[in-house]
């Protein structure tokens, strides 16, 4: 498990009385949903870093950067709706430079004065960004070698992009005083809360990428014996063949390419710590524009499990009600379809009501419910990460954050 990050990691606290007035270089993460329509779904990421890195940081020069969608997909675009966002609520003191190495950029980065903030465009535009090197090369391309000499410290404020070892993340290390930044210091310590202590703790796991998931439960199973799993999605199809649950012949069709080492994995999970692990036992399915439900036990060939069902989610509330600590991450269902996303919303909605627990939920997924259902607030705590949450929920330290060790 991650240790408690003011005992392992540098951080800006450590600097705090010298970065007033100081150029920061602060990678932050606001790589956001982006609809089919090109425009971004939620802000919740950027108010999150509004809440604290710029809070904390602003009294430096501070400039921002981050990247946004992959290059190909649809959600890659540039920062220009994000600067429009931050320009509503900071002002004047906000700047925004469709740039990020050019000569555009340098001007304004040499011209910024303290207080004011800067953020330049995707960093994806950059192909050094996604080189693969080690950290000393990274510190060698032009990306960095541009921007370092003009800043007198690094902030690595990305806790939702900690698990990539991209350039913006890690190539600015050797090149520059570097600390972890408050939002980064903020989840780590939620993540310790969540995993320390003897109180019970229920994590509810779904979404895709099984294979991710699974790392987290063997490691959380094992170190923390008041633990247990909720499952849905693809992993829990994974599971739900496991225990033989699903006819045969459904089966052998759902598990097709699945690689067997990950179905090999499941059977050691389920045999050392099968009685901490609850499955659906019932689905829900769109079958022409009209939602039907069915038992695990009776599913047919072209049965497409798109939503867990009434009976599961009454059982699931039943067993949650007896946690102290709740943790989501990854939705229940097919979270795109407004047919196939009720079971993640009763769960979600359940929990909201429930302040006597201490509620945490993770990943792009969940954060659009919470927003659509109106709730997002009556959680303890909502991370901006979720790939570097399973990461870290899977016992392993990323390289961008092992690089920031005392």
């Amino acid at each position: 498990m991650v240790t408690p990050p003011s005992s392992r990691y540098r951080s800006y606290r450590d600097v705090l009385d010298d970065l007033a007035g100081r150029k920061v270089l602060c990678r932050i993460d606001i790589n956001l949903p982006v609809g089919r329509d090109g425009r971004v779904e939620s802000f919740y990421k950027a108010r999150r870093h509004l809440e604290t890195t710029v809070e904390v940081l602003g009294d430096s020069a501070l400039v921002l950067m981050s990247h946004q969608g992959r290059v190909g997909d649809d959600n890659f675009i540039s920062m220009d709706q994000h600067a429009e966002w931050f320009s509503e609520r900071l002002g004047d003191r906000f700047k925004y430079v469709a740039d990020v190495i050019g000569e555009k950029a340098l001007e304004m980065i040499r011209g910024l004065r303290p207080g004011e903030v800067l953020l330049l465009d995707n960093v994806r535009l950059l192909a050094e960004e996604t080189l693969k090197a080690d950290v000393d090369k990274l510190g060698e391309t032009i990306f960095v070698s541009r921007l370092a000499p003009l800043f007198d410290y690094f902030i690595n404020d990305a806790f939702g992009a900690l698990h990539r070892a991209h350039t913006s993340l890690v190539g600015f290390v050797p090149r520059l005083p570097s600390y972890m930044g408050p939002l980064v210091e903020e989840e780590l310590g939620v993540l310790e809360t969540v995993l320390s202590g003897e109180e019970s703790c229920a994590f509810i796991l779904g979404g895709a990428k099984p294979e991710t998931k699974i790392r987290v439960m063997r490691n959380i199973l094992a170190s923390n014996p008041n633990s247990v799993f909720l499952l849905g999605g693809a992993i829990a199809n994974l599971f739900l063949t496991v225990y033989g649950s699903i006819p045969k012949n459904v089966a052998n069709e759902m598990m097709r390419g699945v690689n067997r080492d990950i179905i090999r994995e499941c059977m050691e999970i389920v045999e050392a710590y099968g009685d901490r692990i609850y499955l659906p036992r019932d689905f829900r399915m769109v079958v022409d524009g009209e939602v039907v439900e069915k038992p695990v036990s009776r599913m047919r060939p072209g049965d497409r499990p798109e939503d867990i069902g009434s009976e599961t989610v009454e059982r699931y509330i039943e067993v949650l009600k007896g946690f102290d600590k709740v943790m989501v991450n990854g939705p229940l269902g097919i979270i795109e379809n407004p047919l196939t996303r009720w079971g993640t919303e009763q769960i979600l909605l359940f929990l909201a009501g429930e302040s006597g627990m201490y509620r945490v939920a993770g990943g792009g997924h969940i954060v659009l419910a919470l927003e659509r259902l109106g709730v997002i607030d009556s959680f303890n705590y909502v991370s901006t990460g979720g790939g570097s949450l399973l990461t870290l929920l899977s016992g392993e330290e990323p390289l961008a954050l092992r690089l920031l060790s005392r």
